[in-house]
């Protein structure tokens, strides 16, 4: 796993095939870039993709807390490393709030932006369900054997890392696509599956489609919501048709 070191901290990226840049962003405590890995291979052909782990998580410097434009910042800083002037950005779940982010406001280093199972903002019903799978009392031994796997030995602080940030006002403000979207001027991808829940609901990925000037939306049928997952195929087939429409 190769890695860099961008404002004063280390991040982790893993890196696949060669082609147009592609960055991924599985910015979740439930995920990491290397869980995507072997998926982007299977998939992903004529791409250079690029997985970062976030600062915090995955095999990246784990800290107690961020500022919520810190991401955006690694984020830019990271591409500047790798001498990436433009890419095509995709991200699943919270990941997506962070790429939205950074498309409104990095417009020139963004190609097109593709959202797969989006949540467009903080909900009191999707913060209780997370606030509830963060507890490490209750969290089944498969679901801890796993964030150690993802986040290393720490993985506990990890976890209440994730749960404290979502719980930051400023957070909810910052990354609330509701405000965002409109402003982004890049071509986007939304999709997701049509089976609904409260963390990312089918809404969210509504929402982030009506408010985005130049927009596609995909909903998949009998399918929950990380539709690349679900129909890597399908998907990237569209994906290539999105791509190759708006380049």
């Amino acid at each position: 796993m190769p890695s860099i070191n961008v404002n004063g901290v280390t991040i982790n990226y893993d890196e696949v095939g060669s082609g147009d840049p592609f960055v991924y962003l599985a910015y979740t405590r439930f995920d990491s870039a290397a869980h995507w890995v072997e998926y982007m291979r299977a998939n992903a052909a004529g791409f250079r993709v690029i997985l970062p782990d976030a600062r915090g998580m995955g095999f990246s410097t784990h800290v107690p807390m961020i500022e919520p434009k810190d991401w955006v910042d690694d984020l830019l800083a990271l591409l500047d490393a790798l001498g990436l002037d433009r890419v095509h950005m995709a991200s699943e779940t919270l990941g997506s709030r962070v790429a939205a982010r950074f498309a409104a406001d990095y417009p020139d280093r963004v190609k097109t932006l593709i959202l797969n199972g989006a949540i467009a903002y903080s909900s009191d019903e999707g913060d209780a369900v997370r606030r509830a799978s963060a507890s490490v009392d209750k969290m089944p031994a498969a679901r801890q054997k796993l964030m150690q796997k993802l986040h290393g030995n720490d993985w506990k602080a990890v976890n209440d890392f994730y749960q404290a940030l979502h719980d930051r006002e400023d957070f909810k403000t910052y990354y609330d696509l509701r405000e965002v979207a409109p402003e982004i001027k890049v071509p986007t991808l939304v999709m997701r599956g049509d089976i609904d829940e409260p963390i990312h609901p089918v809404e969210h990925s509504v929402a982030v489609h009506q408010r985005t000037v130049d927009s596609w939306l995909a909903i998949y049928p009998n399918t929950e919501f990380n539709a690349m997952r679900a129909h890597p195929a399908e998907t990237w087939a569209l994906i290539r048709e999105f791509i190759a429409a708006k380049s």
